[in-house]
């Protein structure tokens, strides 16, 4: 009865412990992965949610999403899918764009952090009528001697100010919670575009300036200036060492054991 006594002392933490550590276990496997195209599509399609008389057009436009967007994740990590690459000729919403895509969108859920691509200094920070709240930011030169001036498109929050320095990997804005402007196409996605000449706040509305860059329809294609080499998705690492006049990946990155 004394062994009893004292077994039930250490059996009783024992017990706890193992309930906790299968408890911490389940909400990790529960988490939804960044690569998990399904799962990310329904999430940027939560516009839907508030007009179920749209379900013909949210199971069209699900359909698209999950058939056409790509995990572009490189080994060890998990990253958002690509679901309107540069060059497309499809929208985010399935329909046909009039010119070729001159950026990449990227899905994700609602207030997901979005990361600087690299070092630079906030130009603009506006809510345009059509676009919604984008960020422009000047990354100085590319690795080819390009100018590198980046729009952050469709976004939520502003966590940064005009004439911010940035680093590499800080956090700069949000995706939105709510789907509110038309050039959003009812689907949550940072559309991110790379010119290499800013139209200044002065200069918009005139012809050639009307989005935020001179060159809109001649930009630069994004997969061209990953840290790791062309067509070589590179995720944001604190701490480690990137090349000057590259970019990193717009998202925060899971890495994967």
């Amino acid at each position: 009865m004394i062994i009893l006594s004292y077994l039930k002392y250490f059996i009783a933490p024992l017990i706890l412990l193992i309930s906790s550590i299968t408890n911490a276990t389940n909400i990790k496997s529960n988490k939804t992965k960044l690569n998990d195209i399904s799962a990310q599509c329904k999430s940027a399609l939560e516009f839907y949610d508030d007009f179920p008389q749209l379900k013909g057009e949210y199971v069209r436009v699900l359909d698209h999403c999950t058939s056409t967007a790509k995990d572009f994740s490189p080994s060890g990590f998990e990253t958002n899918p690509i679901l309107s690459d540069f060059g497309s000729m499809s929208g985010v919403n399935s329909r046909p764009r009039d010119n070729i895509h001159q950026g990449i969108d990227i899905i994700g859920p609602s207030e997901q952090p979005i990361i600087a691509i690299a070092d630079g200094k906030v130009l603009e920070t506006s809510v345009e009528d059509c676009w919604g709240p984008s960020l422009i930011v000047d990354h100085g030169k590319s690795n080819d001697d390009k100018n590198l001036i980046a729009i952050y498109g469709h976004v939520g929050d502003f966590l940064v100010k005009e004439n911010d320095i940035i680093k590499r990997g800080d956090v700069i804005a949000k995706l939105p919670r709510k789907i509110n402007f038309r050039c959003m196409a009812r689907v949550r996605h940072l559309h991110l575009q790379i010119g290499q000449s800013y139209c200044k706040k002065e200069e918009k509305d005139n012809w050639g300036c009307k989005y935020f860059i001179k060159d809109f329809y001649r930009s630069l294609n994004p997969h061209l200036y990953w840290s790791e080499g062309k067509n070589k998705l590179t995720c944001y690492e604190e701490g480690r060492k990137y090349p000057s006049g590259t970019i990193t990946f717009p998202f925060p990155c899971d890495k994967v054991n």
